[in-house]
């Protein structure tokens, strides 16, 4: 009973902490010029073809003059190349081939219609080595890497460039938003809604809560900028379930390390295009599941010898694993002893416990819908207040068996990456 009331109190208590730290977090305020550092942004693909064209159209949208823009075709086995080539019109190019591997590497190749733009052409070895390979090609400072799904706001770099005139930030994150949301006519299905109402509350809450906090643990793979050097310097990608963890908590211990910073940049959007099946959603948070416990795994040592040294180590070790995890299970036990015994009576603090839970996650949905809506002036946002009800009659209890699901079947089976299918949508950029 004592772990009951433990639990209770440490779930609402970080429930309560997160939404008033969101609520203090400020971005940082430019009050002079910032020069625009070079950027060269790096899209790992891998049977994108069906994305490709509204990726692309995005990218040459941004309002950023001093980037360059690398594809990296995974071995896909789709037409992602012909895609590429028919967009962009591809030439073979020699510039820095010696310095890729040539057991990993195709070839290289340049856009003749934008000089900018180049494309690297390898073997399947997944995510994480096709990011390092081409880092090893980026010419420019800072990094940034996205999904070959996504598309970026136009002035996304001009935000992100902001963070890194504080020259000890050396990593920031933006905000990831569901594409289907913005850039789709039709309406979307109630799959997406729920995910967009997931994916805000996540940003404009949780994430922003901890980036007041200097706790990041996640810099998303969909959306993330990094001094170049640093990576480098701390050996670059490593192949894993969740590339995106895995590189920020190592980040972080450089961070504690030399006394630098990872931020967090509410202004700085990406639209990242999410499953609309419920089989699909399954698959991709299941991974994600299993790559945070990898991700915890691989940087253990960092992160339980410093739980009361740094922000990071303690919010991930007593909010994401503790909290999180027995509050999930006892959120189970106690809904099926209340579905089993609510005819025989049921201890009424309990109930109310749980009605208070309800009515403090419909606020929290609201206060997180309108911070979104401040930052993304385009975002309807009638369809999300509609979703709050359903968030937490069905999806509450998704997260729960993404949670459950991904812990237990990662001992089984750790190696797999579940890779969601593209819809074929027609989206307007």
């Amino acid at each position: 009973m004592i772990l009951f009331y433990l639990i209770i109190f440490l779930s609402t208590f970080f429930s309560i902490y997160h939404l008033i730290s969101s609520y203090k977090f400020l971005d940082k305020k430019v009050l002079h010029r910032i020069d625009q550092k070079g950027i060269s942004i790096l899209i790992p693909c891998y049977n994108e073809a069906p994305i490709l064209k509204y990726t692309i159209e995005g990218l040459l949208n941004i309002n950023y003059d001093n980037m360059e823009i690398i594809f990296i075709n995974d071995g896909s086995k789709d037409n992602t190349l012909d895609i590429l080539n028919e967009i962009l019109d591809l030439q073979i190019s020699e510039n820095n081939v010696d310095i890729l591997p040539s057991n990993k590497v195709k070839g290289i190749y340049k856009s003749n219609k934008y000089h900018f733009i180049n494309v690297i052409d390898k073997y399947n070895s997944g995510k994480a080595d096709s990011l390092n390979i081409g880092i090893s090609y980026a010419h420019k400072e800072l990094i940034v890497t996205m999904d070959g799904d996504c598309i970026l706001e136009k002035n996304a770099l001009i935000n992100i460039n902001t963070t890194f005139d504080d020259e000890n930030v050396i990593a920031a994150g933006g905000v990831v938003h569901i594409m289907q949301i913005f850039k789709l006519d039709n309406k979307p299905p109630l799959i997406v809604l729920m995910q967009a109402l997931d994916y805000i509350k996540g940003f404009y809450i949780y994430k922003t809560s901890l980036a007041y906090n200097d706790a990041l643990s996640i810099i998303s793979g969909a959306f993330g900028a990094f001094k170049k050097d640093i990576v480098v310097e701390i050996g670059g990608f490593k192949p894993c379930l969740g590339e995106d963890i895995d590189i920020t908590l190592r980040l972080q211990n450089y961070a504690k390390k030399h006394n630098k910073k990872i931020v967090f940049n509410k202004k700085a959007i990406c639209y990242s295009e999410c499953p609309e099946s419920l089989r699909e959603l399954i698959g991709q948070r299941i991974r994600w599941q299993k790559g945070f416990i990898q991700g915890i795994l691989n940087n253990r040592n960092f992160l339980f010898k410093n739980v009361f040294k740094s922000n990071v180590s303690f919010y991930i070790i007593v909010d994401a694993i503790l909290n999180n995890s027995f509050s999930s299970i006892v959120f189970i036990i106690n809904i099926i002893l209340v579905l089993t015994k609510i005819i025989h009576g049921y201890p009424m603090y309990i109930l109310t416990y749980y009605l208070s839970t309800i009515l403090f996650n419909i606020f929290s949905s609201i206060i997180a819908i309108k911070e979104a809506k401040k930052n993304t002036h385009l975002l309807r946002t009638t369809p999300l207040y509609t979703m709050i009800t359903l968030d937490i009659m069905f999806f509450q209890f998704l997260r729960i068996f993404f949670f459950l699901a991904g812990t237990i079947t990662y001992y089984f089976n750790n190696k797999n990456w579940y890779k969601v299918s593209r819809t074929n949508n027609s989206y307007t950029v």
